[in-house]
């Protein structure tokens, strides 16, 4: 039964993720002016169509991916309500809205998640252990963490991301005093660089509609700049490709997040929202990656458009595309064996 429900669940979450992403460009490129030809959740076969005005809209096989097929997305044409005939602005806001739509659904997923609790934990300081590194450097009662190891911290998230980096050396910690004072201490964190284990406990405070909207705001960011950071270690080789996870790796931890609702109820739910989350931040932000076949990789190529003064022409900027796209299902099926080898 768990095996169905974690299939109806990925099918549902990949459905949603995908919707919303294509949803933003057909909006963008309606309100432009622009021709969208067929409108599409899921891939291969057409299971259901239906025409209205110039647009099909479709449901097709395949329940991962979708796509808005745009006149002149590709190839050059005639017809003036072509995306390549748009002003290189009207492009830059059709290929960026499906990525920024993943993000708005991150951010609401996050305010209807935190407006469920009582309390939300702050970076505040709530309890300092005697003799700990906290307490050794003059962390007081009552600090509010302002910035950590160079980083500004809004939201806990931002602590226990920066603690996870730290290596032992002591750091920079920026505290605003309950007077309003900000002082610079430096901190020698222990053995384990956790929050708790620094010395400090956070504040719990009493949730409220502008705690909720500033957590939840925060939160997404958080989501999106790990995404980034973990992008740029990649490449740096601090970190191995087969780290990554694709879709397999994706649905084995969402089967974890549906078993854990089976056993905890709401508590569970919860946690399988907060994956939906990251997983739609995750697609938002990576998908503005300069990479070919991706939306940041048009975006790139509009950008030169902008700084050229014309376009490039449409069928060599798809065959870059194409070839970015072939790359990229090469790389997934990779990950996807990957993750395989790591469930065996």
């Amino acid at each position: 039964m768990t095996a169905i429900w974690t299939a109806v669940a990925a099918i549902l979450i990949f459905c949603i993720m995908i919707f919303v992403h294509e949803l933003g460009h057909f909006i963008s490129a309606k309100l432009l002016g622009i021709r969208v030809h067929e409108f599409a959740i899921g891939m291969g076969p057409k299971l259901i169509g239906r025409r209205r005005g110039e647009t099909l809209y479709s449901v097709r096989l395949l329940p991962l991916g979708g796509f808005c097929a745009l006149e002149g997305e590709n190839e050059s044409s005639d017809d003036e309500k072509a995306l390549s005939n748009k002003p290189a602005w009207a492009k830059l806001i059709v290929m960026a809205a499906g990525s920024c739509m993943n993000l708005l659904l991150g951010l609401v997923l996050l305010f209807c998640l935190y407006s469920s609790v009582q309390t939300v934990v702050v970076p505040q300081v709530d309890t300092v252990v005697a003799g700990g590194p906290a307490d050794l450097a003059g962390v007081q009662v009552g600090d509010e963490i302002i910035k950590m190891d160079g980083r500004r911290i809004h939201i806990a998230y931002d602590m226990h991301w920066v603690s996870g980096k730290l290596t032992g050396e002591p750091f920079e910690l920026v505290v605003k005093r309950p007077s309003g004072l900000k002082e610079t201490l430096t901190v020698t964190p222990g053995a384990d660089q956790s929050a708790p284990k620094l010395g400090i406990t956070m504040k719990q405070e009493e949730n409220g509609f502008f705690l909720t909207a500033k957590t939840a705001y925060y939160e997404t960011v958080f989501y999106g700049r790990v995404v980034l950071e973990s992008f740029i270690d990649l490449l740096r080789g601090r970190i191995g490709i087969s780290s990554m996870s694709g879709p397999v790796g994706i649905v084995s931890e969402i089967g974890g997040a549906v078993q854990q609702a089976q056993e905890q109820g709401l508590a569970g739910l919860l946690n399988l929202l907060q994956m939906t989350v990251l997983l739609t931040v995750n697609l938002g932000v990576f998908n503005l990656l300069p990479i070919p076949a991706l939306d940041g990789g048009r975006i790139f190529f509009v950008l030169i458009e902008m700084i050229r003064r014309k376009p490039i022409p449409p069928e060599k900027e798809g065959i870059v595309h194409f070839v970015g796209f072939v790359l990229l299902i090469l790389l997934s099926l990779f990950i996807a064996y990957m993750d395989v080898l790591r469930l065996v």
